[in-house]
């Protein structure tokens, strides 16, 4: 709001209220319906002194009040905001590859575990960026034995924020569609659910003291969602029971991928943050059953469950970076219980395993990839974009026993018995010159 404006006059009115006794009496309009009089009958000589003192104080007005942006706020609270928003960034980005580094200089990149965490919600604070959860999932991940362990579990928190009632059934249907509070399901004792998730999220970090922070990953898109609905479950407990810091999955994926191609020797100058974050945006496993809660198995929302979004995350890791480093992918670990391996792990040393001969079996594990760099590779014969065999001709029918069939185009009919300028789609190439010129030569109607 722009500082309100001063003038000469209502100078000249305060300090004669100062200076005079008579005008101590008086309020400000009795003041100034005397001192109209008075200012009338004054020059400009007299009233140049009052007009410069009312345009300095608006100089010293405006200088006290701070600038705006198009939407009300201070221009300094919106520049420090920026800042500690990057540099939070840059914490995060630097943590994400201390973790990755540390696993790389032990030479146990493999078995370095991460914890992913997702939530989902009934509706958001309009005041602040808090949000109300409806449903809590975590799992423990590594390379080398995919999805560890899984912690989930759905909250009833009560009561909704009062006039987000349509809002939140909005949301709701459209998402994960559970049941709305009162009658929503799984746990309804807030304090203890948090005690429950700081217990298993220190399990998952044993080598961590009791009042060391905790470091968990998410996807972009629900980082807020994570931190205000770890607000919410902090509200309800006397005093934090641990810090989580929550980073960005995609970041971690793109910089574990680069240390993993570098660990296997594979060229890595074409892998890039754009390409890991298409990964995400595609989400191969988006629609493979047995991988969600009970609830949304049964209601087919399993895109939407939080323990569904965890998973698909191990599998999507497993998927892309297992390998690289020659990691036999087991189901349930690696990828969907119900879905076969995309690669095999492979002696290129043994013909027997390249030619498939009878007894061999084709597969083979080793304890750790560092040790055996040289001597296992692994051969890609699928995607997990496409399900199918591509060995199969069941699969792709049109691949084999298809048998050609004739042209039974105009030009295969007898042209060569016929003339060429009663065929009408004959091309030119076939023609002569001679019938090229009659063509132009015949009558018009």
């Amino acid at each position: 709001m722009a500082p309100k404006k001063h003038n000469g006059f209502m100078m000249f009115v305060n300090e004669w209220r100062k200076t005079n006794s008579e005008g101590r009496k008086m309020t400000m309009a009795q003041a100034v319906s005397k001192c109209g009089d008075i200012w009338k009958n004054m020059n400009a000589q007299q009233r140049g002194p009052y007009n410069v003192s009312a345009k300095d104080a608006d100089v010293t007005a405006r200088s006290k009040v701070e600038r705006l942006n198009c939407h009300g706020q201070p221009l300094s609270v919106v520049k420090r905001e920026e800042m500690e928003a990057a540099e939070r960034e840059m914490r995060m980005k630097r943590t994400t590859e201390r973790m990755v580094l540390d696993g790389k200089e032990q030479h146990d990149l493999e078995n370095t575990k991460f914890i992913f965490v997702a939530f989902n919600y009934f509706s958001k604070s309009v005041t602040n960026d808090i949000y109300i959860p409806a449903e809590f999932a975590a799992c423990q991940f590594s390379l080398k034995s995919g999805k560890c362990s899984l912690y989930s579990s759905h909250i009833n928190p009560g009561q909704l924020i009062f006039g987000q009632g349509s809002e939140t059934k909005h949301h709701t249907m459209n998402t994960h569609q559970l049941p709305l509070p009162p009658n929503a399901l799984g746990e309804s004792d807030i304090g203890r659910l948090y005690a429950n998730i700081v217990e298993y999220l220190r399990s998952c970090n044993s080598d961590a003291n009791p009042n060391n922070s905790f470091v968990v990953f998410t996807s972009t898109e629900l980082m807020d969602i994570v931190k205000g609905c770890f607000r919410y479950l902090e509200s309800d407990s006397e005093e934090p029971l641990a810090t989580v810091h929550i980073y960005d999955i995609q970041y971690l994926l793109y910089v574990l991928k680069k240390e993993v191609m570098d660990v296997a020797d594979l060229p890595s100058e074409k892998i890039n943050k754009s390409i890991t974050d298409n990964l995400f945006i595609n989400d191969f496993f988006e629609y493979h059953a047995g991988i969600s809660c009970q609830f949304h198995e049964d209601n087919d929302r399993g895109k939407y469950c939080a323990q569904s979004k965890v998973s698909r995350w191990c599998y999507l890791f497993s998927d892309y970076m297992c390998g690289d480093l020659a990691i036999k992918p087991l189901p349930g670990k690696h990828m969907p219980p119900k879905q076969e391996a995309k690669f095999r792990v492979a002696n290129p040393e043994n013909t027997s395993i390249i030619t498939n001969k009878a007894g061999s079996s084709g597969n083979t594990t080793y304890d750790s990839f560092n040790s055996l760099h040289s001597a296992v590779k692994h051969e890609i014969f699928d995607h997990s974009a496409f399900s199918a065999n591509l060995n199969g001709t069941q699969d792709f029918p049109s691949l084999g026993g298809r048998k050609p069939r004739s042209n039974r185009g105009p030009l295969a009919k007898g042209l060569a018995s016929r003339d060429a300028r009663s065929v009408w789609n004959v091309p030119s190439s076939n023609c002569s010159v001679n019938d090229l010129e009659d063509a132009f030569d015949m009558p018009r109607r």
